[in-house]
């Protein structure tokens, strides 16, 4: 997701684009005039008194990565105007902030493609996750730094290690990404810093987290898969669900829309994702 298309990425640090300052980014972008880091930040204190950090690149990149601006293709420095996407994540924004949370840490996760332009810090913001999620725990970030790269060096053999920039991953970036986290609501982790698996009520959560695991293990939609332990725990590990919370929430899904169906077979329950289920689809 570099602007070219044809880049390929070896940025694995997750960036200082806070997400209070993202939020307001994605509140103030044009619906039809781009504007630059600089206009952005100036229209932020002209209309809501909001002050953006010294860097103000990060965050309207954020919103790009993610899907939620896009950039006009005229050969101009960067200038970000907000994409159909985005204006769908920004109704959520202003209409249910919990739920909006939800969504933009389902962007940060899913992501990921394998393509070599995407950005490998959206790599980074999942394995930070898997990693936690494993443990059960929120262990300090030098633990989850060093996780990541291991994980980054088998994952991604043929880079070079040695440079000085580009392949590199820290405390400061776990420490980002626990940011992200923590403002899911109900919280995935206590205060004692231990595991609490989420309990909400949301199908569409369960929908969304379906289709990833859909792609990510190459299924065809249409296509039933077996609903056992390992495809729910799958689901459920997108949004740091309950099992059983998981569970309902498909149920309900099954019975309110035709998006997916769910049939017993001699091995047990099948569910299968009928047809894409996206954040415009919500």
């Amino acid at each position: 997701m570099t602007r070219s298309g044809t880049d390929a990425d070896t940025h694995f640090y997750i960036d200082n684009a806070p997400p209070e300052e993202v939020s307001w980014v994605l509140r103030s972008l044009g619906d039809d005039v781009a504007l630059t880091p600089a206009q952005i930040a100036q229209k932020l204190v002209n209309d809501f008194g909001y002050r953006m950090q010294d860097d103000k690149t990060y965050s309207p990149r954020r919103l790009y990565d993610l899907g939620l601006a896009r950039m006009p293709d005229d050969g101009k420095r960067a200038r970000y105007i907000i994409s159909s996407q985005g204006k769908k994540v920004r109704e959520v924004l202003l209409t249910n902030p919990d739920f909006y949370w939800d969504l933009m840490h389902y962007l940060h996760y899913t992501l990921w493609d394998r393509a070599p332009s995407t950005r490998k810090l959206l790599w980074s913001y999942r394995e930070c996750c898997k990693i936690i999620r494993d443990l059960r725990e929120l262990p300090p970030t030098s633990v989850v730094a060093s996780g990541v790269q291991n994980q980054m060096q088998i994952d991604f053999p043929g880079l070079d290690y040695t440079a000085r920039r580009g392949a590199r991953f820290d405390s400061s970036a776990v420490g980002r990404c626990y940011h992200w986290i923590g403002h899911l609501v109900p919280a995935p982790f206590d205060k004692n810093k231990s595991h609490q698996p989420r309990i909400v009520d949301r199908y569409e959560l369960a929908l969304l987290a379906l289709d990833h695991v859909y792609r990510a293990q190459c299924y065809r939609y249409g296509d039933p898969v077996l609903l056992d332990e390992t495809l729910l725990d799958q689901v459920a590990a997108v949004f740091f669900l309950d099992l059983a919370c998981c569970r309902g929430l498909l149920d309900v899904a099954a019975r309110l829309t035709r998006v997916i169906r769910l049939a017993d077979t001699f091995a047990g329950t099948s569910i299968t994702l009928l047809e894409p289920y996206n954040i415009e689809r919500i």
